[in-house]
């Protein structure tokens, strides 16, 4: 794409073409850009981003320098803010009095991208942040701290094993840098909405799970909660808009922030799950625009923005066969509503005017900014108290939950949960080995239980400031329903927002089952355990030993001579037959290689972690005891009701059957 469009007067018409395909109106004509152009006088300007390569998700390093078009029109001046040489610019950020612009940048030759401000006029440039990691996303916050997202923590995300940013603010000089959010995988662009919350875009990988729901937090980190996302949608760049609804980036991929403009409708509920059509939710804006990554062939959008009253400004590229021929631009639009917006009589939002704005062919233009004063939000003072070294947390009704997710739905009355397993994330450390596990899992450990009370309720004390995660368990301590994300406490917080395992926590308080739990009136059960108290259970040092010592003599492959062949040529050959495992599980020590990591472990451990190339069927699910078949003949229930506890030559103690649960538990580790 960019050695084709070379000029502006070759880029327009087609440019013309596309967007009269794109927003359905007649003629499609390739006529002139002026026909199709809005001319509107305008002293307003934007910043925005030249670089010279496809940016996802912070994961560039191109080229790149900050750029102001003024007025906001086809026929604004383009000058440059910054003019590095071979430096990586990303993530423009205007303060509340339109003066200054924050942005992240890798001065040439250097390791790390940190955080720079910069005047609206190119003076001025000053360093905010340094060392550490990787420094992306700044925003200005109303009580004059910075917030940014960073990698200086040195764990990696769950899924690819790269730095993972999390979110740290910053005196506005850079000093007293606090890390704010403690997720196991990556958050992203936050933005400032009108209450003065942090909106953001939140990595969840869960196992198999894997997801980009949306977050809200305080800006002191606390009250981060789950507030927009189904399981089936991720959402990218989310920007508050006027009316209190977020425009963003609907995508079906992971690790690709491009795709359709989508406005999510808040007045409708989270969506998580989704009540019937999406269309309830949220509206796709751009419906010809695939969210599945490319080929673009209808082009695909990133950083939508608004701009003030009714006008917006996004990324956008012509329709590209594969991520190295978009060429993005920066096109506006503006939006229309039918219907009220209320349960009764929904709204449907739609797109107008979508408008060539700049383009530079042999450079992408990104993440423009309204380079003007706007109003500060209000100040959310902060919560809890630093002295402290934990944090409370409280939940309302285990037994309100939806069937959405595929897990299990205990009935109160019914099924016994009188109690949760606590269970903190290990997050994997830059440059460590990865053959801790044969499956999708990372590192977990169990903190302790909690009591459950009989109304469904629990209240528990837990470590600060760290990743952890909970799961209800049944009588035999097997896992009925697990949490599939990481919650997190600030130091003397209290969160009191879950009302559900995943229930809907839709329009009315009539998705709140137990308003006045009995848990809130009780003292929190301590879970406060120290790392040094973590209760690690692994295949190498715990469940291996107990396989070799009652399992492995039964439990391998025999090969039995059953005759001798004359062949031509009088070459004799030997066929011999193999009889499998018992349940096809061979759990001899023989060392054996994955087949998804490439990865060699004991034969034993491979067929029984979760990933099973020797065996036909899967003998564990990580995480879900009651669905893992191994767990069934461990206990004697389930599928091996009839036969009682296994093995029954050399049965396991009732320390060892709980081991083996809680192994699968954790996730199937192997160290």
């Amino acid at each position: 794409m960019k050695n084709v469009l070379k000029n502006r007067s070759v880029f327009r018409p087609v440019m013309g073409l596309l967007l009269g395909c794109l927003l359905g109106t007649a003629g499609c004509r390739e006529s002139a850009p002026e026909d199709i152009l809005n001319q509107e006088d305008t002293t307003q300007a934007i910043v925005f981003v030249k670089t010279d390569g496809e940016e996802t998700l912070n994961r560039s390093r191109a080229n790149g320098n900050l750029f102001r078009l003024s007025p906001i029109s086809p026929e604004g001046v383009v000058t440059p803010i910054t003019n590095f040489t071979g430096a990586s610019v990303s993530d423009p950020s205007v303060s509340f009095d339109g003066e200054k612009i924050l942005f992240s940048m890798r001065p040439q030759g250097a390791s790390n991208h940190n955080i720079f401000e910069i005047g609206a006029d190119g003076s001025g440039m000053r360093q905010v942040t340094a060392g550490g990691g990787d420094d992306f996303d700044p925003l200005y916050l109303p009580n004059g701290k910075i917030m940014f997202t960073s990698s200086r923590h040195g764990g990696m995300d769950e899924y690819n094993r790269a730095p993972s940013e999390v979110l740290y603010t910053c005196d506005y000089d850079g000093s007293n840098i606090r890390r704010r959010s403690f997720n196991m995988s990556d958050d992203f662009d936050p933005a400032l909405t009108a209450d003065g919350t942090v909106i953001y875009t939140r990595w969840e990988h869960f196992g198999t799970f894997n997801r980009f729901p949306l977050f809200f937090a305080n800006p002191d980190g606390t009250k981060a909660f789950h507030k927009y996302g189904p399981h089936n949608r991720n959402f990218f760049h989310p920007q508050p808009m006027p009316d209190g609804r977020i425009i963003a980036i609907e995508s079906t991929r992971v690790n690709e922030d491009a795709g359709p403009l989508a406005v999510l409708k808040l007045e409708m509920g989270p969506a998580d799950p989704v009540l019937g059509e999406n269309s309830r939710h949220w509206d796709v804006l751009t419906t010809q625009v695939n969210n599945d990554g490319a080929p673009w062939p209808h082009g695909v959008f990133k950083y939508p923005f608004p701009l003030g009253g009714n006008k917006y400004i996004a990324s956008y590229t012509l329709p590209a066969a594969e991520e190295e021929d978009v060429d993005y631009g920066l096109y506006t639009f503006t939006i229309s509503q039918t219907g009220a917006g209320t349960e009764e009589d929904p709204a449907t939002i739609s797109i107008d005017n979508l408008t060539f704005l700049f383009n530079d062919p042999d450079w992408n233009e990104y993440d423009a900014q309204l380079l003007a004063p706007h109003e500060p939000p209000p100040v959310i003072e902060p919560l809890g108290n630093d002295t402290d070294d934990f944090g409370i947390f409280t939940a309302s009704d285990v037994f309100n939950r939806s069937t959405t997710d595929g897990q299990e739905v205990p009935v109160k009355g019914v099924d016994t949960i009188t109690e949760i397993a606590v269970i903190v994330g290990i997050p994997t450390e830059r440059g460590e080995s990865s053959d801790f596990s044969a499956n999708r899992f990372e590192k977990r450990a169990l903190l302790g239980y909690a009591p459950v009370y009989p109304d469904g309720s629990f209240r528990m004390k837990v470590p600060a400031n760290v990743p952890i995660t909970f799961a209800t368990l049944d009588t035999l301590r097997r896992a009925i329903v697990t949490k599939r994300t990481w919650i997190y406490v600030q130091p003397g917080e209290e969160v009191d927002e879950c009302t559900g395992c995943h229930k809907d926590r839709g329009l009315s308080d009539e998705h709140i089952t137990n308003p006045n739990p009995i848990a809130r009136n009780m003292p929190a059960s301590d879970v406060n355990t120290r790392p040094d108290d973590y209760i690690y259970i692994n295949y190498r040092d715990h469940i291996g030993p107990i396989v070799q010592a009652k399992c492995e003599s039964c439990h391998f492959q025999t090969y039995v001579q059953r005759d001798t062949l004359m062949m031509p040529e009088n070459i004799i050959v030997t066929v011999t037959d193999t009889i499998p495992a018992p349940g096809l599980l061979d759990l001899t020590a023989v060392p054996d290689t994955t087949g998804r990591m490439d990865l060699v472990f004991p034969r034993a451990y491979i067929n029984l972690s979760g990933e099973s190339e020797t065996s036909d069927r899967q003998a564990v699910v990580p995480v879900f005891p009651r669905r893992s078949p191994l767990i069934d003949y461990v206990h004697g229930v389930g599928d091996a009701a009839d036969q009682g506890p296994h093995p029954a030559s050399d049965p396991l103690t009732a320390e060892e059957r709980e081991l083996f649960t809680l192994w699968v538990l954790l996730g199937a580790q192997y160290r």
